[in-house]
């Protein structure tokens, strides 16, 4: 077995191609390690704030935030009340509120203009602010003052209902407490929100959830593309040592070796070895890298982070070594295993978030080694490493005696085809 072992090492450092990959990857993962990733751009957030619509751009489809319930106000008072209510529910976090300033707009022509965004802008509800909304709504007569228009069937509606009802009602209860006058009520309804608690959600957590800041959100962004780019390394090894199966084999050296009585499951352990061991160079190269690096943070120890990768990178050069053997051809093998880092690296979740996706492609992701070990290096980085080196040890011994089951029966196999 040591005989195997030098000899198919010694034969890939000799392949420029090989420690072209054995050297560039680790610096290119070095690279994007140290990249700055800022977190905000990564989260979605529901704005607070009224979107005025321009002249030019007045379709509320394309300026509000289409995830929420879209608000569409043409308002022709633009009174401090009106400033009020529009911003209550700018703020309720539900719905997007767009505003269109129609004080110099015709009563017909905004209703003609309403009529035509029914059929060409994707407003959940269009709302007609008029110039006497102010008394309108201290005296009660809310049809005078506001006019609604049902432009989808939105089950949210009957929420903006509810909210703007209570939002009004709230207006004509304070015009009894300061005489009907305008100012005062908008002042006051200012002061009693003012004094209200705010309530401020930072995170929303579940038990099987992890949950990272800002800080630990940049350190998990920059490990998952780092895994992009070494895992390449580990996947062009295992294709490598595949190569050198397939030549053996053509070049009757297997054939010898099973008639010295050595068999097809001594001959897939060495090769296992062969790639255990250029697995370990990658990562010490990666490591040698992480020491010129200056201030790098990765939310966990350097040696765990090498431990994970190493892992990881032998896992996935197993696959690839077994993909060869099944292939049986250089050119499909290069082909083959390429494809399989391109697949594995997007549905595992590294490149593209599947949090949104459907729920096949999460039950195909569990197949991904990479998922598992972004997860594994999240549960690190968020502090809660109590179950992480179970997980790690359960995952490698999963992987690895699938892969090694499968790889001597696929020999034995192929030994016995004519």
């Amino acid at each position: 077995m040591l005989t195997l072992i030098k000899s198919t090492v010694r034969l890939l450092m000799r392949s420029k191609g090989f420690l072209f990959f054995l050297l560039v990857t680790p610096i290119v993962s070095t690279l994007l390690l140290t990249l700055n990733t800022d977190s905000e751009l990564l989260k979605e957030h529901s704005t607070a704030e009224i979107v005025e619509l321009s002249e030019s751009g007045s379709r509320a489809v394309y300026a509000a935030d289409t995830a929420s319930f879209v608000v569409k106000v043409y308002d022709g008072c633009r009174s401090q009340l009106s400033e009020y209510a529009l911003n209550k529910l700018a703020s309720n976090g539900l719905f997007s509120v767009c505003r269109k300033d129609v004080r110099s707009t015709s009563q017909q022509d905004v209703t003609a203009q309403i009529k035509k965004d029914g059929f060409e802008d994707r407003a959940g509800v269009i709302v007609f602010i008029k110039s006497g909304f102010d008394s309108a709504v201290i005296n009660d007569r809310l049809a005078d003052g506001i006019e609604l228009f049902i432009s989808s069937d939105d089950s949210r509606r009957q929420l903006f209902e509810n909210e703007l009802n209570d939002i009004l009602a709230n207006i004509h209860r304070a015009s009894d407490i300061c005489g009907g006058d305008p100012e005062r009520i908008a002042a006051m309804l200012d002061s009693y929100d003012k004094s209200q608690p705010v309530m401020n959600i930072s995170e929303i957590a579940r038990k099987d959830k992890i949950v990272l800041n800002d800080t630990q959100t940049n350190s998990a962004v920059q490990i998952g593309y780092a895994f992009v780019s070494i895992t390449l390394g580990f996947i062009v090894i295992g294709a490598f040592v595949a190569n050198t199966v397939i030549k053996e084999e053509h070049n009757k050296v297997f054939t010898r070796l099973l008639l010295s009585g050595r068999g097809t499951a001594f001959y897939f352990v060495s090769k296992f070895l062969v790639l255990t061991i250029l697995s370990l160079i990658l990562t010490l190269i990666l490591g040698i890298c992480l020491m010129f690096v200056s201030g790098l943070h990765l939310g966990m120890p350097m040696p765990v982070f090498l431990i994970i990768i190493f892992i990881l990178g032998v896992i996935l050069g197993s696959v690839c070594m077994l993909t060869g053997i099944l292939f049986d051809d250089i050119m499909s093998t290069y082909y083959a295993t390429f494809a399989l880092w391109c697949i594995s690296s997007m549905m595992s979740g590294m490149i593209f978030p599947l949090e949104n996706s459907s729920d096949m492609i999460k039950k195909l992701s569990g197949i991904m080694p990479q998922k598992w070990f972004m997860e594994i290096s999240k549960r690190l980085i968020s502090g809660n490493s109590d179950n992480a080196a179970s997980m790690i040890f359960c995952v490698a011994a999963a992987y690895l005696i699938i892969i090694l089951s499968v790889g001597s029966v696929c020999l034995k196999i192929k030994k016995q085809q004519p």
